[in-house]
C-alpha cells in the first residue's frame, strides 16, 4: 500500500495511479484507496500492466462485481464477462458521448478498459465529468433536471442485437436525469442519449433534441480527460458521474483491441 501514488491529471477529472501491479492481489487498504480515488477523480489510469483474462477479472472486481454485458456477440470466447472492442470483430468505436448500460436496474459503477492492441495514432478515449457539467449549469436548469427521469432500453439502432439479448435486457427501466454519487455525495447529470427512449413528460423527439443540446452545451475541453492509449494501459471510468466516447480517428488497417469489463453499481437515485 505504501507504494500506491495518485497523481491528478486535470483539475476536474483524471488521475494516474502508480505503484500498483493489477496482476497481483490488491489488499483491502489499497482497494479502499482506489475506490475513493475513483469517486474523487472519476477516471483512473494505470500504465504498463500485463494481464491474463483471469487477472483482469480479479483486478476489475476491486471496483465491484463484474456484470454481464449485452451484445453477447462481442464477448470474449471462454470469458463472457469480458467484452472485446475490436472493429474486426464488428465492434465500431462508440463516438457519441454516453455512459454504459443505463438500461439496467443497477447500471455499472465503472467501465474498465485494457489496451491490448493499439494503433500507431488516434483511437483515444475521452471522459467528461458530468459532476462538473452539472455544477456549471444555471440554478434554474439544475432544479428542472432534478425533477426529470428517463426511460431506458437497448439501443434501437443496433440491428445486430441478438434476440436473446433483447429479451434479457430490453425491458424499459426508469432512472433520474441527475444522480447522487453514492461515495462522493455530489450530483451529476446522468443519461445515455441512445438508450433513453424519452424523458418524462416529453415526446421522444423532443427528448432526444434536448439531450443532444445539453451534451453540446455542457461538455467542453475544461471538463474532459482525453486518454491516448499505450499497450498495457488500464483506464477505469466512473459511470456514475461521467460520460465517455471513443475516437474512430485511426487507420482501420491497424488493430485497436480493448478488453472491457463493467462492474455492477447501485440503482441510480437523487438524494
Amino acid at each position: 500500500m505504501t507504494s500506491l501514488q495518485i497523481k491528478p491529471l486535470r483539475p476536474s477529472i483524471g488521475a494516474e495511479i502508480a505503484g500498483v501491479d493489477l496482476s497481483k492481489p490488491i489488499d483491502e487498504t489499497a482497494r479502499q484507496a482506489l475506490n475513493r480515488a475513483l469517486a474523487d477523480h472519476l477516471a483512473l489510469v494505470f500504465h504498463d500492466q500485463s494481464l491474463t483474462p483471469e487477472q483482469y477479472l480479479a483486478a476489475a472486481s476491486v471496483f465491484g462485481p463484474p456484470m454481464e454485458q449485452h451484445y453477447s456477440q462481442h464477448h470474449m470466447p471462454g470469458h463472457p464477462l469480458i467484452g472485446l472492442i475490436w472493429h474486426r470483430n464488428g465492434q465500431e468505436p462508440a463516438e457519441r458521448w454516453h455512459t454504459d448500460h443505463t438500461n439496467r436496474e443497477r447500471p455499472p459503477a465503472a467501465t474498465i478498459l485494457y489496451g491490448v492492441e493499439i494503433p500507431s495514432a488516434g483511437g483515444g478515449t475521452s471522459v467528461a465529468s458530468m459532476r462538473a457539467a452539472y455544477a456549471a449549469l444555471p440554478e434554474n436548469e439544475r432544479r428542472r433536471l432534478d425533477t426529470l427521469t428517463t426511460s431506458n432500453s437497448l439501443d434501437s439502432d443496433h440491428a445486430d442485437t441478438r434476440p436473446e439479448d433483447r429479451d434479457k435486457y430490453g425491458t424499459p427501466i426508469e432512472h433520474p436525469m441527475v444522480r447522487t454519487h453514492p461515495v462522493h455525495g455530489s450530483r451529476a447529470v446522468y443519461f445515455h442519449i441512445s438508450k433513453a427512449t424519452h424523458i418524462s413528460g416529453m415526446t421522444p423527439h423532443a427528448s432526444k433534441a434536448y439531450m443532444a443540446e445539453l451534451i453540446e452545451r455542457m461538455i467542453g475541453p475544461e471538463i474532459v480527460y482525453h486518454h491516448v492509449w499505450k499497450k498495457g494501459d488500464v483506464l477505469v471510468i466512473d459511470d456514475r458521474a461521467t460520460m465517455h466516447r471513443a475516437h474512430g480517428d485511426y487507420d482501420r488497417s491497424e488493430s485497436r483491441v480493448l478488453w472491457r469489463i463493467i462492474v455492477e453499481g447501485d440503482r441510480p437515485r437523487l438524494v
